[in-house]
């Protein structure tokens, strides 16, 4: 391989063939991959938790109860309803006589059949999915999504217990996704006349954005912003963007909904920081009112002006507060759901025995499409007695 030779200032050279012209490359041999260590796989939802089974080399039987290895306990599922064996890198399902039916890619499996990696499989109507991974690889997951789950539980102990009793009272209902998003909520009585509370999210999913949330929302709970006087929405919004520009936070900003309510005098004060609307029902009405004034986000500008809203508040009133994964998701029949979409599942009664923020969750739950919610779920309502 002929190397080809720069003029430099200063220097000359011939065209001649020398040794000294010549450069030989070698190509160094290429390190051999490591095999990969492949295993059989099954991946199921079960509420919104993503679960994935190895497939061992004696196979797995599928049914409702012991003593089959991964019970469904189901009603449309058998007691033993199907099995999977494996032979080397193959794997075949068989049904075993099963009353609902065992279902590969929508064909009831008549005879024992191979399934090809991504396979869907049905059990009446319970959905699984057959991969073929490495198996490092889904360690690594595994241990992944273990610390997600550690990630939400820290998320889940800073959250404040609702309040069932005295003129305002709260009830939430908080489900994170199988990523983890960048959910958080909180509120307290500043004073004996004045109750605040917020709902945020931070942008992205995954443990950073997670601990972000708890980061911002432990600030706000114990009132950690120097000189800000959290009876006002505004300087709240000021001062939280003061000490959490995204630059210092791995590009990370937040939308942010906060508010105050003044006992005396019923009147409520907010900031939509990037937020979109929260709503209030008065009571005897049916129609959601939206709550909300444009305002920028928390990070994005060193300097910003955030509008401050105001309602007041007929005895008996609520509003909803929730994040954007309460309405941004794909329902069973494909269509993506806008803030339109909830507010239907607002104007509807409330239920005996069921408190109003896990009946819109329940309602979105039947309505998205199976597997765990694209990001987390949280509605904050509030009651004003």
């Amino acid at each position: 391989m002929r190397a080809r030779n720069h003029d430099k200032p200063g220097m000359t050279h011939d065209d001649g063939d020398r040794p000294s012209d010549r450069t030989i490359a070698t190509r160094m041999p290429l390190a051999a991959a490591a095999p990969l260590d492949i295993g059989h796989y099954l991946a199921f939802s079960q509420g919104d938790t993503l679960h994935r089974v190895e497939i061992g080399p004696d196979g797995l039987v599928i049914g409702r109860q012991p003593p089959a290895d991964l019970v469904i306990p189901q009603a449309e599922i058998s007691r033993r309803h199907c099995r999977i064996d494996v032979d080397g890198d193959r794997a075949f399902i068989a049904d075993l006589a099963s009353t609902n039916g065992t279902f590969l890619a929508g064909e009831r499996v008549q005879h024992p059949t191979r399934l090809r990696n991504g396979s869907q499989i049905r059990l009446g109507s319970f959905p699984l999915r057959y991969e073929r991974r490495d198996r490092h690889e889904a360690a690594g997951e595994a241990e992944l999504a273990s610390e997600l789950r550690r990630a939400a539980d820290y998320v889940r102990a800073i959250l404040p217990q609702p309040l069932s009793t005295g003129p305002v009272r709260t009830e939430w209902w908080f489900v994170p996704s199988a990523q983890l998003g960048g959910d958080a909520f909180g509120y307290q009585f500043l004073d004996d006349d004045t109750f605040a509370g917020f709902v945020l999210d931070v942008s992205g999913h995954g443990i950073g954005a997670a601990l972000h949330a708890a980061n911002v929302a432990n600030v706000l709970r114990r009132r950690g912003l120097p000189g800000v006087d959290f009876h006002d929405p505004a300087q709240v919004a000021a001062g939280t963007n003061a000490m959490f520009p995204m630059e210092d936070h791995n590009g990370l900003m937040l939308t942010l909904w906060y508010f105050t309510y003044h006992l005396p005098t019923r009147l409520l004060r907010f900031c939509a920081c990037g937020h979109h609307p929260s709503y209030l029902i008065a009571p005897g009405a049916t129609e959601p009112v939206p709550l909300w004034l444009r305002s920028p986000a928390i990070g994005m500008l060193p300097t910003a002006n955030w509008a401050v809203g105001r309602a007041e508040l007929p005895p008996g009133s609520r509003i909803y507060v929730f994040s954007d994964g309460a309405f941004e998701l794909v329902a069973a029949n494909g269509q993506r759901w806008v803030i339109e979409d909830l507010r239907q599942i607002m104007r509807e009664p409330e239920q005996p025995g069921l408190s109003e923020a896990q009946r819109l969750y329940q309602a979105v739950r039947a309505a998205a499409r199976p597997g765990p919610l694209d990001d987390d779920f949280s509605v904050l309502v509030v009651r004003f007695d």
